[in-house]
């Protein structure tokens, strides 16, 4: 029951299905009391302002950000190594009362990743990214949020935080950027004092868990396969490749996993920033040290426009062009065909991302994955695609209600 709660849970996080599997296994223990949030591609871009009496809550990477860190070794939230001088001058300034409050109330919630009484708007993700950079070079609010404990309280203020429920109420206005500020400390502060106690409590665990998986690294080295050195030297490569990003305001973690579907060994490498809301992620198998997986993730991506029919047609020779130049240049294997993929909903426009699977005989393919302008977003080695199949129906959840769409899935002309 918890494990199918949390996987409802981060199907909200804008993040890949092989993220989602990587958050399951790692932060089982942090789910309990989950909630359903929504479906498939964890989008949540509609709009809705509500009443504060009875409220849509909209998750939000923000407040799932703890979520992704745990990505960094099964048990540790790891936001203290993400912070540079000034923030972390800041953290390990907060009093140890206040850092208790922080760790006892949100083991107390009753959801596992809360949310937002309304979506940012457009102008508000843009501003909030910015804030974030502000944050991380040591611009800090002046003051805190205000935060209550019931829903009645709510409607004595424009802007607060209902604690229960981890839930920010927001202006039915534009937020200002003092308040985007205070939102970004407030998790910050959160994650940092809910490291800082679960790293005391249970410092065992983390000590046999990393025992554990250097007994695995070291029988996977002697066997011939690569360090974890290696892979991360791999990986950081590998982001300035494809994806053009530097490591700067960026944490790197990475642990070794046998277990990540039918991949076999592998490390997988992270760089996140739970300010900016940037992630970026690769599986580097732990035998020869090839990429079998890399995606970028983030509050931008997520809320990338659909496309209309007209530009679907526009777009795919296009990108199609892009998909075969990133495979003979940066994958540099051969290919019998290519294959195009994409949802489309009853009113004709086409869901965010289109994938390319560039096939070979034996069935296994490569999927490179664009959104429609071009941004590249996850490349993915796909061992079989017979499960593939065109007009398949899929339902998707819009951040309010479930929408249907269909697969269209066809073989392009070389």
């Amino acid at each position: 029951m918890m494990e199918a709660k949390l996987k409802d849970c981060v199907s909200g996080i804008c993040m890949k299905e092989e993220m989602k599997k990587a958050v399951i296994e790692n932060v089982k223990e942090r789910t309990e009391g989950a909630e359903r949030a929504c479906g498939e591609t964890g989008k949540d871009s509609g709009r809705k302002s509500g009443t504060k009496g009875h409220v849509a809550v909209w998750k939000r990477n923000v407040a799932a950000a703890v979520l992704i860190a745990a990505l960094a070794g099964a048990v540790a939230v790891p936001v203290r190594a993400l912070v540079n001088s000034l923030v972390r001058e800041r953290m390990e300034g907060i009093p140890k009362e206040e850092k208790d409050a922080y760790a006892e109330t949100l083991m107390e919630q009753k959801v596992a990743a809360g949310g937002f009484s309304r979506a940012y708007t457009p102008e508000e993700e843009k501003r909030y990214r910015e804030m974030g950079e502000k944050y991380q070079s040591g611009i800090f609010p002046e003051r805190e949020v205000i935060k209550v404990d019931t829903i009645q309280e709510t409607e004595e203020y424009e802007f607060c935080y209902l604690t229960p429920e981890d839930t920010f109420y927001l202006p039915e206005r534009e937020l200002t950027d003092e308040e985007l500020l205070e939102i970004i400390d407030f998790t910050v502060k959160r994650e940092y004092a809910y490291t800082e106690y679960y790293e005391k409590e249970h410092a065992a665990d983390i000590a046999a868990e990393k025992e554990l998986e250097q007994e695995k690294i070291t029988a996977n080295t002697e066997g011939g396969g690569i360090t974890k050195q290696q892979a991360e030297e791999i990986a950081a490569q590998k982001l300035a490749d494809i994806y053009g990003a530097d490591k700067e305001g960026f944490e790197m973690n990475s642990y070794y996993d046998e277990e990540i579907y039918d991949r076999g060994a592998v490390y997988c490498v992270n760089w996140t920033n739970i300010i900016t809301h940037q992630y970026y992620y690769f599986y580097i198998d732990a035998k020869d040290g090839h990429m079998s997986w890399a995606a970028h993730s983030g509050a931008d991506l997520s809320e990338a426009p659909l496309a209309s029919a007209e530009g679907v047609q526009q777009q795919i020779p296009v990108l199609q062009k892009k998909a075969e130049e990133f495979m003979k240049g940066e994958i540099q294997e051969t290919y019998d065909k290519v294959y195009v993929s994409y949802l489309v909903y009853q009113d004709g426009n086409a869901e965010k991302e289109v994938a390319f699977y560039l096939a070979k005989e034996d069935g296994s393919a490569w999927k490179i994955t664009y959104l429609w302008d071009g941004t590249l977003t996850e490349i993915n080695e796909k061992k079989d695609i017979s499960d593939k199949k065109d007009g398949k129906a899929v339902e998707l959840w819009d951040g309010e209600n479930y929408r249907e769409a269909q697969e269209v899935f066809r073989e392009l002309a070389g």
